[in-house]
């Protein structure tokens, strides 16, 4: 999506903008991201993004359990996935470990990961394919000449995800705490075993949308806990019960930014985020809103490129990392802090978590 292709076309809406989502994390001082693999192919691609974008990104290595029967699994006739193993599967997990073994010799590599379980999306693997692959990305671990973290997936799965990890920390392969279960939407029993295995909680826009899910991310201990946006999916939407926390830019949470002259219009032709200082556009109308700042430019003194609405703009409906801030602000207030000194402890302490186990 940051390279403008959405859906499967083929036709890009927009030119890649990743240097201007970078720039507007930046501005609300989001100074590294990670960005996680989900096949093979990805893991090893991330290394250009690492390489072109120095300082900029981290990237993880690993199959998601959605990607395991495309990526391990013969197929059949019509694009139906087997339980049965390519012939190659071996030569695979040898080239996944071989890019986690150079990865974490340049320094790009920081987890193995997303690996885990996901019986909400049984269509794209078979519990099955998810069970064997889990195990055996996590059989990697003995392989490898050094401890390195792991970034988890776990939907609708618990009790095998817990069944199927819990001996390779009983073990040592899995050194306990090492790992962060992202994108967490289970129940509060589910988050105890979770937190009894020592892991970390990931919680971003998805892991908000009911009420139940927002009761559950209060229990969170603060000390176990990440926030993350999982861009370009699983922001903060009107829809979820999460939503009614947020309050208009500028806040705690993002400060305000000096801006220039800005055009007075009765009817401004794009309308800014609700909550973030930059246009918010429909994807085809990003050309649209290139000419409007072309030919205005020419008409007004003094123009802020970097907030405001002649600014790179935000596309509708695609999560990005400067809206990690959204769910700090969730998370603050369901957890009951309001304070501005207390606030502040609070993100420095879940900084400090994502620290801890990334570096």
């Amino acid at each position: 999506m940051f390279q403008g292709f959405y859906n499967g076309s083929t036709v890009s809406k927009h030119p890649c903008d990743i240097e201007d989502v970078i720039e507007r994390a930046h501005l609300f001082n989001v100074d590294k991201m990670l960005v996680t693999a989900s096949t093979i192919n990805e893991s090893r691609d991330h290394f250009q993004l690492c390489e072109k974008y120095s300082n900029q990104f981290n990237s993880t290595a690993g199959v998601h359990p959605c990607s395991v029967a495309k990526e391990f699994y013969q197929q059949e006739e019509g694009g139906h996935y087997t339980n049965q193993l390519r012939d190659d599967v071996d030569e695979k997990l040898q080239e996944l470990k071989n890019i986690l073994i150079k990865g974490h010799q340049l320094g790009y590599v920081k987890a193995l990961g997303e690996i885990g379980l996901d019986y909400d999306r049984l269509h794209y693997s078979t519990k099955e394919q998810q069970i064997e692959m889990f195990k055996r990305q996590l059989d990697l671990l003995r392989e490898l000449p050094f401890k390195i973290p792991l970034f988890l997936h776990m939907r609708a799965a618990c009790d095998d995800f817990v069944e199927i990890i819990q001996p390779y920390i009983d073990t040592g392969i899995i050194e306990r705490g090492k790992g962060v279960v992202h994108s967490f939407t289970g129940s509060k029993s589910e988050l105890q075993k979770i937190l009894d295995l020592g892991f970390f909680i990931g919680v971003n826009g998805c892991s908000l949308k009911t009420q139940e899910n927002v009761e559950v991310a209060s229990k969170i201990p603060i000390d176990k806990l990440m926030i993350e946006t999982d861009a370009p999916w699983c922001g903060i939407r009107k829809s979820h019960a999460s939503y009614k926390y947020l309050t208009p830019y500028p806040n705690k949470f993002y400060p305000e930014i000096e801006s220039g002259l800005e055009l007075n219009e009765a009817k401004p032709v794009f309308q800014l985020d609700d909550h973030l200082p930059f246009p918010s556009i429909k994807k085809e109308a990003y050309e649209k809103h290139s000419n409007y700042v072309s030919q205005k430019s020419n008409s007004v003194i003094c123009i802020k490129r970097n907030i405001g609405v002649f600014s790179k703009p935000m596309i509708k409906s695609r999560n990005e990392p400067v809206a990690v801030g959204l769910v700090a602000e969730v998370l603050a207030k369901i957890h009951g802090i309001e304070e501005d000194k207390e606030i502040e402890n609070f993100i420095d302490t879940i900084f400090e978590n994502s620290e801890k186990l990334f570096t």
